[in-house]
């Protein structure tokens, strides 16, 4: 396999700085977990880079401040749960009232793409349990008390 060099190795290196300056120290896709920075290898998973990138959860022109960090995969699939509701529309909303009505809708087109994670997890972990209770019988005992 042949490498070819970057056509423009600095925009590339200044366009990820400036990526991971948005994200905070630590920052992880709060859906499916990536830590990836930069779009640099394929996962094997989905196939796709990843890129980390701040999602506005409320809508932008809803609500400005919050953001969560998701990956590119997942900012897509939670922005188009955003449209698909109802949430976003082009420019600011015409009134107060209409701006909490997108708010609301994009806020619980977010938090069924959360809660639909969260169940997977549940199901991976419970398969994860059963594997150790067959090749490690006892090993819950070496567990600390849960809170």
């Amino acid at each position: 396999m042949t490498m070819t060099a970057e056509p423009d190795p600095i925009g590339n290196d200044a366009r990820n700085a400036r990526r991971v300056r948005k994200l905070p120290a630590g920052a992880a896709c709060a859906l499916c977990g990536t830590t990836e920075s930069t779009a640099l290898e394929k996962v094997d998973r989905r196939k796709v880079p990843h890129l980390l990138e701040a999602h506005h959860a409320g809508g932008h022109h809803n609500d400005e401040a919050l953001v969560v960090v998701l990956c590119r995969n997942c900012h897509a699939r939670a922005t188009a749960a955003q449209w698909d509701a109802g949430a976003l529309a082009k420019g600011k909303p015409p009134t107060a009232l209409h701006q909490l009505a997108q708010l609301l809708r994009s806020l619980a087109s977010f938090f069924a793409l959360l809660a639909h994670c969260l169940f997977s997890w549940a199901e991976w972990m419970a398969v994860a349990i059963a594997c150790l209770d067959a090749s490690f019988p006892g090993w819950g005992q070496l567990l600390p008390e849960g809170p």
